[in-house]
């Protein structure tokens, strides 16, 4: 489900999964080995994090900031995600399938903040690090050329302008596509 935090949005900024864990997982997590649970994440973050080299070796490993939730708006985000998880969860449809909430249960805000903190993931759709476009903090051209440098070009999900409200993997198909005709108009293939 795609979901907005406030109602004047121009389009979701929340989406929840809903998923059956295996018994080894849920009880790594705190939950029953029978349970389920809805996820929730922030789908166009502002928040950004940072990437940095550790040396000049290609081979030497990157060094990840992932800075999530740092921004304020994401968090308003996150919260209301988590009041509709909490909501959808106990509502009466599911009466049938839910004996009781496990995890976040009954905590404060200031506790419910650290539970949020320490429960963050990435849902490995990580776009918008070499944008297309015409501005200063653009990489890449139309044409998927990176600016500066003759003969190479990015085709990938970085090349969005920004991050996607769902999924990427069909955005990431269109620009492989795209690509490629590019490609083949240029050489006459």
């Amino acid at each position: 489900m795609f979901w907005k935090s406030e109602a004047g949005l121009g389009s979701p900024d929340f989406q929840i999964l809903q998923a059956v864990l295996s018994p080894g997982d849920a009880v790594k997590i705190g939950l029953p080995a029978g349970g389920w649970t809805l996820i929730g994440n922030v789908v166009q973050p502002k928040s950004r994090g940072r990437i940095h080299l550790t040396g000049r070796d290609p081979a030497d490993p990157v060094q990840i900031e992932a800075n999530y939730l740092s921004d304020p708006d994401d968090r308003k985000a996150v919260f209301a995600c988590l009041e509709l998880c909490r909501e959808t969860g106990n509502s009466s449809a599911l009466r049938p399938y839910v004996s009781r909430e496990v995890i976040p249960h009954n905590l404060e805000r200031p506790e419910l903040e650290n539970y949020i903190r320490g429960t963050a993931f990435s849902f490995w759709h990580q776009t918008s690090t070499a944008k297309m476009g015409r501005d200063a903090m653009s990489v890449v051209d139309g044409d998927l050329r990176v600016y500066g440098i003759k003969n190479l070009r990015i085709a990938d999900g970085s090349v969005m302008p920004r991050v996607t409200t769902g999924n990427t993997m069909a955005p990431c198909v269109i620009i492989g596509e795209r690509a490629a005709q590019i490609l083949r108009i240029e050489h006459k293939w």
